[in-house]
C-alpha cells in the first residue's frame, strides 16, 4: 500500500510542477533571420491598457516602431488568458512584440521573443517572460537593419469612403415605394408586350 501512495504522490507532484513550469526552448527562439521570418507581426510599443475576454485577454499598444506586418498607431493584441504562463501587462510599459495571426487577430504566445523592456532590474528576478541574449534596444537596431521601419496604416475617418447603414426618412420611404411600384408596372407591361408577340 505504501509504494502505491508514494507513486500517487509523485505523480501529483509532477503534474503540479509541470503546470507551473514556464520554461521554453531557448534555442528555438534565438534571434535570427529565420525566427523573424516566422512571425507575421513585429513591433515595439507602450501598453495603453488591458481587458479581459472569455478565451483571450486583450492588450492595447501605442505602437512606436513597426518592423513587420501592418498596423495602425494603436493596436490590440490578444493572449491566452487561461495559460498559467501568460504574459503580464501593465499600462505604460515598453514592449517588443512578436505575434502571429489566428482568426484574423494578432496572438501572442509565451514562448516567443516578446518581452518587456526592463531597465535596472536584478538579472536573478523571475520576470515571467523569456530572458534574451540581447537587450531590447540592440534587438530594435537589428530589426531595423533587417526589416526596416514600416509605415502605419491609417484608420478610416473619411465619411465619404466609409460604409454606413443609412435609414431613409419617412418621405424617402414613400418615394422609394412609389418608384418601386412604377418600376414593377413598367416591367410588367414591357414583358406582357414581348410575350404576346
Amino acid at each position: 500500500m505504501r509504494p502505491l501512495l508514494t507513486l500517487l504522490f509523485a505523480l501529483l507532484f509532477q503534474a503540479a510542477f509541470a503546470q507551473t513550469n514556464c520554461n521554453c526552448n531557448e534555442k528555438e527562439i534565438e534571434f535570427s533571420e529565420a525566427y523573424v521570418n516566422a512571425n507575421n507581426l513585429i513591433f515595439r510599443g507602450k501598453t495603453v491598457g488591458t481587458s479581459k475576454g472569455t478565451d483571450y485577454d486583450k492588450v492595447t499598444f501605442a505602437v512606436s516602431k513597426l518592423f513587420k506586418g501592418t498596423a495602425a498607431k494603436q493596436l490590440d493584441v490578444y493572449f491566452d488568458a487561461k495559460n498559467p504562463c501568460a504574459l503580464k501587462f501593465n499600462a505604460g510599459e515598453d514592449w517588443l512584440i512578436y505575434a502571429n495571426y489566428k482568426s484574423g487577430k494578432p496572438l501572442l504566445v509565451y514562448c516567443s521573443r516578446s518581452r518587456k523592456n526592463v531597465i535596472n532590474t536584478n538579472k536573478n528576478i523571475d520576470l515571467m517572460y523569456v530572458k534574451s541574449d540581447i537587450t531590447i534596444d540592440d534587438e530594435t537596431e537589428k530589426l531595423t537593419e533587417l526589416c526596416g521601419l514600416k509605415p502605419f496604416t491609417e484608420p478610416i475617418t473619411d465619411t465619404e469612403n466609409a460604409h454606413d447603414n443609412i435609414i431613409p426618412t419617412g418621405s424617402q420611404r414613400i418615394l422609394l415605394i412609389i418608384f418601386s411600384v412604377i418600376g414593377f408596372a413598367l416591367i410588367y407591361f414591357v414583358l406582357n408586350k414581348v410575350l404576346k408577340k
